[in-house]
């Protein structure tokens, strides 16, 4: 759609690099033990976590938008089946 047209004709300048101690992701948040299968929280069911709100600890570098992106989308995709149930 437009808005996707959008995002991706966006303009993105870069203006350097950082090393590897600035792609660390931050360590702390919900403990993989407190969700299920699908993100949701056992302690709130219907609250559903995903990328930073994970407590992870590594150095992804670049991977890290795309961890959460992917983290996102299993959120996403265990949100619609438990309202598909």
């Amino acid at each position: 759609g437009p808005l996707a047209r959008a995002i991706k004709a966006a303009p993105l300048k870069l203006t350097g690099v950082q090393g590897l101690d600035r792609a660390i992701s931050s360590a702390g948040g919900v403990a993989l033990e407190a969700v299920d299968a699908d993100l949701m929280l056992s302690a709130r069911p219907g609250v559903f976590v995903a990328g930073e709100m994970l407590d992870w600890e590594a150095p992804t570098g670049g991977y890290l938008l795309q961890a959460s992106f992917a983290t996102g989308v299993a959120a996403a995709q265990g949100a619609l089946r438990r309202l598909e149930a």
